[in-house]
C-alpha cells in the first residue's frame, strides 16, 4: 500500500496559519474581487451589513482548476457560472434569510492561487514509484487555499462576526469540509456541493498517482475527525467524485450525506441559459436550475442552517 508522509514544518503551515502572514503569489490581486454578493450575484460593500451581531457570514469558496494555474474569479461573474467563481445559486438564494434571528450574508472568497509546479508533481510521482512513499515539503493548492479560507474567516471573527458557516463547490467544497474537520469550534457548520480534491477519477486513481497519494493523506485528516457538522450534496455521475469514493464521510453522524443521483443532467438547464446539461456534466449540477429547486423543496439548506446556528 501507497503511504505518504508529513514534514512537521508541513504541518505547522497548516495547522497554526493563524499565527503567520500570508504570502503567496497573486493571492493580493485575487484578493481584490472577494466581495458580498445578494441573491442576484450582485457584489456589494460589507459597509452595507450594519448589524453583525445579528448576521451570520456564508464564506463561499468555489471550485479549482490545476494546481499550475490561477483559478478563474471574476469580480462580476454571470449568475450561477461557477466557471469563473460564481457563487452556486442555491446558497445566493439564502441571502437576507433570516436563520434563528440571525440574517444571511454570503461573502464570496477567491482563493485560488497557483499551487505545485509540473515539476515538483513530476517529482513526487517519481519518488511514489522508486520508493512506494513520499515526503511532501511543498503545498500544493488545495492546501494554500485552506490556509487563505482560515485566514478570512479569523478576520470576520475579528470583525465581529461571531457565526460562521463554510460552503463550497468542487474543490472549495473539499477545502471547507477540511477545515470544519480541523476547526469545529470556530465553524458552525458547512455546505459541501459535490466536494473534490485531485481532479477526475481515472487521473489521481492511474494516471497521476501522486494525486491519489495527495488525496490519501487529505482523507485521514479527515478521518481523524472526532465530528463533522456539515451538508454534503453528491452525485454517481460526477467524473471527480461520486458516491462512493465520498462515501467515508457517511461514518459521521452529524454530516448529512445527500445522493441526488435521480437528477438527470439532460433534463436540467444552466442556471445562466435555457440550455439542458450534457449527459457527463454530473458535476456541474449545483450550477442548474432543477439543483436549486431540488434544495429549496426539501428544504436541505434551511434546516441544515438551523440545526447549526442554534
Amino acid at each position: 500500500m501507497k503511504k505518504i508522509l508529513l514534514f512537521a514544518s508541513f504541518l505547522l503551515i497548516s495547522l497554526n496559519i493563524h499565527t503567520l502572514a500570508l504570502e503567496y503569489d497573486g493571492l493580493e490581486k485575487l484578493s481584490k474581487k472577494n466581495t458580498f454578493m445578494d441573491d442576484k450575484g450582485k457584489p456589494y460593500s460589507i459597509d452595507e451589513i450594519t448589524d453583525k451581531e445579528n448576521s451570520f457570514i456564508i464564506i463561499y469558496n468555489h471550485g479549482s482548476i490545476q494546481d499550475v494555474r490561477v483559478d478563474p474569479c471574476k469580480a462580476k461573474p454571470s449568475f450561477g457560472y461557477i466557471w469563473d467563481g460564481a457563487v452556486v445559486p442555491a446558497i445566493l438564494k439564502l441571502h437576507n434569510k433570516e436563520i434563528n434571528g440571525l440574517k444571511a450574508k454570503i461573502y464570496r472568497l477567491c482563493s485560488g492561487v497557483k499551487g505545485m509546479t509540473n515539476k515538483n508533481q513530476k517529482k513526487y510521482r517519481n519518488l511514489l514509484k522508486s520508493n512506494g512513499q513520499i515526503e511532501i515539503v511543498d503545498e500544493f493548492k488545495n492546501i494554500k487555499r485552506q490556509n487563505i479560507i482560515f485566514q478570512e474567516l479569523k478576520k470576520f471573527q475579528q470583525l465581529g462576526f461571531e457565526n460562521i458557516i463554510l460552503a463550497g463547490y468542487s474543490a472549495g467544497g473539499w477545502a471547507s469540509l477540511n477545515l470544519q474537520s480541523r476547526y469545529p469550534n470556530k465553524i458552525k457548520g458547512t455546505i459541501a456541493f459535490n466536494p473534490a480534491f485531485a481532479g477526475p477519477k481515472n487521473e489521481w486513481q492511474k494516471k497521476f498517482p501522486e494525486w491519489g497519494a495527495f488525496r490519501d493523506q487529505q482523507v485521514d485528516i479527515l478521518n481523524n475527525a472526532k465530528s463533522i457538522n456539515a451538508i454534503l450534496f453528491a452525485h454517481d455521475k460526477d467524473i471527480f467524485e461520486d458516491t462512493e469514493t465520498l462515501s467515508f464521510f457517511k461514518k459521521f453522524k452529524d454530516l448529512k450525506f445527500i445522493d441526488y443521483s435521480k437528477l438527470k443532467p439532460t433534463s436540467c438547464k444552466w442556471a445562466n441559459s435555457d440550455s439542458n446539461m450534457d449527459a457527463g456534466k454530473g458535476h456541474n449540477i449545483p450550477q442548474s436550475r432543477c439543483f436549486t429547486k431540488f434544495v429549496k423543496e426539501n428544504n436541505y439548506l434551511i434546516s441544515f442552517l438551523e440545526k447549526s446556528l442554534q
